[in-house]
Parts: structure tokens; sequence; C-alpha cells
């Protein structure tokens, strides 16, 4: 009740008092502490959103959507305390134990694997005489110099020859390693930034890239009006991805303006994704996978986008567990967001292609019959969809 005082008289008035809302039901549930770690919890959240601009807006709001996805899985206690340790380790006292004992694991780390190196090493290249840490004062004798290197390349084929290597060595034919050996050496000396005078190189580059797009359901500029696919030679899939990245990063900047910008794709991606995000300024986002199926959910990835995605990623297959991500789905979901999808079939995805023709011929169907004929067996992850705008293999 209030007390409402007027021309000296006094009267009581019922004020009727609200029912408190869902938000205040689960606040006085928690404890005091984790009251006030959630209050400094935003308090810093905001403080950091004002010094940032734009770009700490968003994180604020990708941090409060990560907590609140994390309170209704693990509770909002366990979540306040995750959270509390990321503030925890940013105060300087913290930092510098962390960093002190990440030292002392990090020399550890290094003393393990030169003792496991040494012991990969015969006794004869342990000696000092067959270190080599300067130039040496004499020339040396080439033929000698080849009968180290195949001395040593007979030990190291004796550590994969067995057959139990993964993501290491593609082709263990004796033979054709001596064909690439050859081919090779012929253009050993030959250097793509001159195609004037190495203009074979350049031919050779062209064509495989055009193979490559027809492979993987793509259009060349001859069938399409609008230049169709392109694509280069690399060093390799970490290179690829990392042009991949490069290229989506760029097209956002320059016609979305977008400065801070971010991918997002699941845990299972190539560690080249966290290399791109690293040497070109952008933020990764990684989103869990079911522990069952090694899936990764669709809608966890809608709600993990931003204004700032630049890039959805998925992997056919991944490296983890060897499983195709749902590409259609995923890279439908960027199309509608008007953001790129890059499809990375760096490790296993060049079978792929010829899984699907030879399963079309009738010679896989003992492998792969399936209860309904409408499902796909290898499901769509190369150029057929839309949506897809990049592609490594």
């Amino acid at each position: 009740f209030a007390c409402n005082t007027t021309m000296g008289t006094a009267r009581s008035i019922p004020i009727p008092i609200p029912k408190p809302s869902h938000l205040q039901n689960r606040l006085s549930t928690l404890p005091p502490t984790h009251l006030i770690a959630l209050t400094s919890l935003t308090t810093a959240l905001v403080l950091l959103s004002l010094q940032q601009g734009p770009s700490g807006l968003s994180s604020l709001s990708q941090s409060l959507r990560q907590w609140i996805r994390w309170s209704r899985r693990l509770g909002p206690s366990s979540a306040l305390r995750y959270y509390g340790l990321r503030i925890a380790k940013c105060l300087p006292w913290t930092k510098r134990r962390i960093r002190n004992e990440l030292d002392e694991k990090r020399d550890a780390m290094v003393r393990d694997a030169e003792a496991e190196w040494n012991e990969l090493l015969d006794d004869a290249a342990k000696t000092e005489a067959q270190t080599h840490l300067f130039l040496p004062k004499r020339t040396s004798d080439r033929d000698g110099i080849l009968t180290l290197l195949t001395e040593w390349s007979r030990k190291e084929r004796e550590l994969w020859e067995g057959g139990r290597a993964s993501g290491a060595i593609y082709h263990g034919n004796e033979k054709f390693h001596e064909f690439l050996g050859k081919a090779y050496g012929l253009f050993s000396v030959a250097n793509p930034l001159h195609p004037d005078l190495f203009p074979y190189v350049r031919k050779t580059e062209g064509e495989v890239v055009a193979m490559m797009i027809h492979l993987f359901r793509g259009r060349t500029s001859r069938d399409d009006d609008d230049g169709g696919c392109c694509g280069t030679l690399t060093s390799g899939g970490t290179e690829s991805i990392l042009l991949a990245c490069k290229a989506h990063r760029d097209r956002a900047r320059d016609l979305r303006g977008i400065v801070s910008p971010e991918i997002v794709a699941p845990t299972t991606v190539h560690a080249a994704f966290q290399k791109a995000a690293h040497y070109f300024g952008m933020r990764l986002i990684l989103v869990d996978v079911d522990e069952r199926t090694g899936l990764v959910d669709v809608d966890d990835v809608r709600r993990n986008m931003t204004r700032n995605t630049v890039l959805v990623a998925g992997s056919a297959p991944n490296f983890p567990h060897g499983i195709i991500d749902p590409i259609r789905e995923l890279s439908e979901l960027a199309r509608e967001r008007g953001v790129g999808f890059h499809s990375d079939c760096c490790l296993g995805g060049m079978i792929l292609p010829f899984v699907e023709r030879l399963q079309a011929d009738g010679r896989l169907d003992d492998v792969a019959s399936r209860p309904d004929d409408d499902v796909d067996v290898i499901p769509p992850y190369d150029f057929r969809l839309p949506g897809v705008t990049s592609l490594s293999a």
C-alpha cells in the first residue's frame, strides 16, 4: 500500500504488484555469486562493444547467443563458470601463470619430439659426420650425396610402406613414384611466373584446371556466358583453402564493406581454416557436430551466422572421420544469406566422382545398396549445387 497526502488528509490506495517474469524467476534461483558473475560478465561485454565499435557489438551478440545456447544445453551455472574462467584468464597475474605453464609444456613437447625423432634415425645419422649445420668447407661429391639420399629414402619407406599411414601417403606404387620423379625432373627449373619462357607449364595448368572443373560439374567460360568457373594449381590442400578464404574475404570487403569477416564451419574442418583466419584477419566460428553421427546441425550453423559472415565451409569428406558434411543444406543456407560456400574435397574428394560413376554403372551395388532408391549414396558436394562458390581438391 502507498500513502497519498492531499489537503491534510490521508488515505490508503492499493497498488497492484506485478507478477515476476520468467527471467526474474530464473534469476531468483541462482546463488548470489552467480548473479555477481553474470553482472560482471554483462558489464565486460558491454564495455568491449563500446571500445571496439560495430565489431564489438557483433562479438557481444555472438557471445550472448553462445551463452544462451550453452545455458540450455549445460545449464546456467556451467555456462557462467565457463565465461567466468574466460574473464579470469584475461587478468595479468593469470595470464603470466598460464604463459609460464605453456612454456614449460612446450619445452617438454620439444624434448619428447626430438627424442622420438632420434629414435627413428639409425646410429650413423646421429653421428657428427652426418649432422650438417653449416656449409661444408669442401665441395661434396655428387655420387656420395645421391648414395646418402637413396639410403635415407629407403629407410623412410620402411616407416610407411606397411600401409598404416593415414593422410600422408596417397599412392604407394613404386612404378608410379618413378614416373612422378621423371616428370618432376623434366620441369625442375620451370618457373610459372614466366609463361613466356615456360609456355607448356601454363598450358598444363590450364588443362588440369579445366579437367577438374569438368570432374566437379562446373562450367567453363566456353560453356557459360558469365565466365563460368576458374581455378589455379596450388602447392596442396592448405594453400587451396587459404586462397578460397582470401577470395571470399576480399569479395565481401569490396561488395559489402565488411571489415571484420567471419567464417562459420563445423569443428571437423581442416586446420587450414584456422591458418586462413589467422593470416587474413578473419574470425573462425566453429560449430559443434553431433557426437553420434559426426554431422553438424544446419540450424546451429544458421544461428552462428552474423552480418559479418562471408563464408560457410564444409568437407567432403572431413579429415577426422571421413564423413561428408551436409553440403547441399549448408550451401543452400549460404546462398540464401548471400555469402559464399567452400566445399573442401582435399582429402578423398577426388575419389568421389569415380565412386559415383561406378555406382551409376551398377558396379557398387553390394557396397552402396540402400532401402530407398531416392536416397543418394553420395550426396551432392560440388558445383552442381548453386550455393557452392569454391572448391578445393
